[in-house]
């Protein structure tokens, strides 16, 4: 009854003693095998006549490719120059743009804050009623709230004109100030990529 569970355990035991006697064995003949090997590949190099010129065209090989690698560094430091000459040529032009426009934006503005000014001092009474004056009307009253009413008109129309402009200008002036930070930006980038290495 016995017997069947001592077996597995003595066969259990007997492979561990198997496995540990082979990598001792292993191990020792490693360290036997490896000063053999580098005496071989020692004299195989000494006895091989093609040896130095290999060594010769690898060493070549090795400054031709240093070379080329710097040569790549240097053209991807031109490509990137460039990129950033380009884009801050962009930016400055955006810039002009953008000047360009709030001088477009002063030069409408001017004329319409002038009429606006003279309406306004055309809708004082006394004004409406001295330009009234020479004009004949069976209904003056009805003639003096027309004056009144044509020139309101027209103010609310330049006021609406006037607070787009006003509206355009902000946003053209927050826009500047956003180019300007981007040329700012890019400038350094220039500089920092010019720099020699």
């Amino acid at each position: 009854m016995r017997l069947p569970i001592l077996l597995p355990t003595i066969v259990s035991a007997a492979l561990i003693a198997m496995a540990h006697q082979a990598s001792t064995t292993n191990s020792s003949n490693n360290t036997t095998e490896t000063p053999m090997k580098k005496t071989a590949v020692g004299s195989a190099s000494q006895n091989c006549p093609d040896v130095e010129p290999l060594r010769k065209q690898v060493a070549q090989l090795n400054g031709e490719l240093t070379r080329v690698k710097r040569r790549v560094a240097e053209l991807e430091k031109d490509r990137l120059v460039t990129t950033l000459q380009e884009q801050l040529e962009k930016e400055e032009q955006r810039g002009e743009a953008l000047q360009q426009h709030l001088f477009d934006i002063s030069e409408k503005e001017g004329p319409l804050a002038t009429r606006m000014d003279q309406i306004n001092q055309q809708l004082s009474p006394e004004v409406i009623e001295r330009t009234m004056a020479g004009v004949g009307s069976v209904h003056p009253e009805q003639a003096r709230e027309e004056v009144r009413k044509r020139l309101t008109n027209e103010k609310a129309r330049i006021q609406s004109q006037l607070d787009l402009l006003k509206q355009d200008q902000r946003r053209t002036q927050a826009s500047l100030a956003t180019n300007d930070l981007a040329i700012q930006r890019l400038k350094q980038k220039l500089s920092e990529a010019q720099r020699p290495q």
